[in-house]
């Protein structure tokens, strides 16, 4: 089974946390799937990463529909609750991770515009704050985001929290502090969630799966 990922991504990393977890073997291409050379639209017409190929069968894209995917392959160890409304809770929990996640992908691409759109950045940055702000809230004291083992909600919010990373150490917060002056480094401003990142670091599927920024060598935006 192949990956074709993207270093720096926290929606492949996704995939990659539940890959391990599940003990299921796998191998990774990484690549930047807006350069030419890409061989993402031979899997994907969205041309967007990550895209899982099995051994057999069809290639498999979208991060949200290869955790479905993988959860029906491979139902063991489940990454979902068995009760049905933690499973809800869990799914809850992904799904503002992720929009956390798009927003701040979108704010990078909109720093590398000649002219920013002031709108367009207050917007994704309210989406971030609040988005960050609701699941340190939802993290209180708690070791797992939902339950008592590790499940999709930590692989997201852990995924989203690596992201968050990525931007500090490539420069983002002093340029998004010019459109949120409030803007601060998502430890300062979250204690539950930099609990709940220290928590679950060195957890092998978490520690191995470190996201790293690429070089872009194409113009993107």
């Amino acid at each position: 089974m192949i990956l074709i990922s993207a270093s720096p991504s926290p929606f492949a990393r996704k995939v990659r946390i539940a890959l391990i977890e599940k003990g299921i073997p796998f191998t990774v291409e990484n690549e930047v799937p807006w350069h030419a050379d890409s061989s993402t639209p031979r899997y994907n017409p969205l041309e967007q990463l990550p895209v899982l190929i099995p051994d057999t069968g069809d290639p498999v894209f979208e991060s949200s529909y290869i955790l479905d995917w993988l959860e029906v392959k491979y139902p063991t160890p489940a990454m979902l609750p068995a009760d049905p409304d933690a499973a809800l809770e869990a799914r809850l929990i992904h799904t503002i991770a992720e929009g956390v996640a798009d927003a701040t992908v979108l704010l990078f691409w909109e720093m590398q515009r000649e002219q920013i759109s002031a709108e367009w950045a207050r917007r994704q940055l309210r989406k971030v704050k609040g988005g960050l702000a609701d699941l340190d809230r939802r993290a209180g004291d708690r070791a797992h985001m939902v339950g008592n083992r590790f499940g999709l909600a930590d692989i997201a919010v852990i995924a989203l929290l690596g992201l968050q990373d990525t931007a500090i150490e490539t420069g983002m917060i002093p340029a998004w502090q010019r459109f949120a002056p409030d803007m601060a480094e998502w430890r300062m401003l979250y204690p539950n969630l930099a609990r709940f990142e220290v928590l679950h670091r060195d957890r092998p599927s978490v520690r191995d799966t470190a996201p790293f920024m690429f070089d872009l060598a194409e113009k993107i935006v």
